[in-house]
């Protein structure tokens, strides 16, 4: 109708955003070629921080910039005050929040912080540095690469390994579905408890807290693998001790079986009953063994080979 505006076709909207793009790569090959031809020529200077930076403006997972940027600072260490060098590396952390900003899963980008918060040593405000990743693992609870890093930070924080495993125990509790809080936890748990008898009772608890778990998410995997992961240190520390291993898995069975009275189609409580009574005694649950397995076939036919592959352990 006259005087309305024309609406774009998908189609035009299309060729507009990929002409966009096709600029964007365009212009980021530009500046690529610009940082390898300034090294080239002048070697990893102060200059060299600025081009880089624009490239990890728009791709911060271009290691070969996070590299350049410490060449260039390590050179620069050399020929400025040390005031001046801290100030520098304390820019760089700002940028490197900022590169963080736009991927919180970038390897490098974590690996660059760390190297340097390391060379600002006694100068690093570790209590800043923690209380950025509980920020950054309130947004993403399972950001792996955050747990690392706050791992790292929280030693030199003076954050004792029972507070850093209280902390997980507040992540997992508002999700359980937080696979990075569970594998923290068994990293800090045989730090924790050095003694056989301690590490049990420990061990022990930890089971509770994964029942909890799977009773308000039967097939959720990341308790499912955790309690593997308990199930496996209970069998080596009751064998340490001369006690028999499989009564603590007899129970354990128990309990799964309650579970799947309730759920008897969840695949992760199907599958460890599986996995457990091949280890407990193959021979006496041959039969509801190859049931279970029937089951999942059914009810997971994408991994129907590896149950396939079970039926032949028993």
């Amino acid at each position: 109708m006259h005087g309305r505006v024309k609406e774009r076709t998908s189609e035009e909207k299309e060729r507009i955003r990929l002409a966009a793009e096709a600029e964007k790569v365009k212009q980021y090959c530009k500046d690529v070629d610009v940082v390898i031809s300034h090294v080239q020529d002048h070697g990893p200077d102060r200059q060299t921080l600025k081009l880089t930076q624009i490239v990890l403006d728009t791709n911060p997972e271009y290691y070969t910039m996070w590299n350049l940027r410490r060449q260039a600072l390590e050179k620069l260490q050399d020929e400025i005050p040390k005031s001046e060098m801290d100030n520098m590396y304390y820019e760089e952390l700002k940028f490197i929040e900022h590169a963080i900003s736009l991927n919180t899963k970038c390897y490098w980008t974590w690996h660059h912080r760390k190297w340097i918060v390391q060379r600002l040593a006694h100068l690093t405000d570790w209590q800043r540095e923690v209380k950025l990743c509980t920020k950054l693992l309130n947004l993403d609870l399972r950001n792996f690469h955050c747990w690392s890093y706050r791992r790292f930070v929280a030693s030199h924080a003076n954050e004792s390994l029972s507070q850093q495993f209280d902390y997980t125990t507040t992540k997992i509790e508002q999700n359980f579905s937080n696979y990075s809080a569970w594998h923290q936890r068994s990293a800090l748990l045989l730090e924790i408890e050095k003694d056989d008898h301690a590490l049990l009772n420990a061990l022990q608890n930890e089971l509770e807290l994964v029942r909890q778990a799977v009773y308000t998410e039967p097939n959720d995997q990341s308790p499912w693998i955790y309690h593997r992961w308990l199930m496996a240190q209970c069998k080596g520390v009751l064998t340490r001790l001369g006690r028999p291993p499989h009564e603590l898995a007899q129970q354990e069975l128990s309990h799964i079986k309650e579970l799947l009275s309730i759920e008897p189609e969840a695949k992760w409580p199907l599958l460890t009953t599986a996995t457990m009574m091949i280890d407990v005694d193959r021979s006496t649950y041959a039969s509801e063994i190859k049931d279970i397995l029937t089951t999942l076939k059914k009810v997971d036919p994408a991994r129907q080979e590896y149950y396939k592959f079970l039926e032949t352990k028993v």
